[in-house]
């Protein structure tokens, strides 16, 4: 084979595999409260990011059961 052939080829696969570093890390975090709502919750997930190492908001959501409440933050990092 040619090695301008050869080379083509490695890079159409590079360009077609494209780049994991770019890929997004994601993590969970959990506040319990008494009650949650929505509002509240969101405030905290937005002061949970601006505290954390560079990491934004992806979404967020109250999950409340008979006993306690929780808001749950998807917080993810590029």
């Amino acid at each position: 084979m040619d090695a301008r052939y050869v080379a083509l080829c490695l890079f159409v696969i590079l360009i077609l595999h494209g780049d994991p570093t770019l890929a997004e890390t994601c993590r969970q975090f959990v506040k319990p409260h008494p009650f949650c709502f929505s509002a509240m919750c969101k405030a905290n997930c937005y002061l949970e990011r601006k505290f954390s190492d560079g990491s934004y908001v992806k979404g967020y959501e109250c999950q409340s059961n008979a006993f306690h409440s929780v808001c749950v933050c998807y917080l993810c990092k590029n």
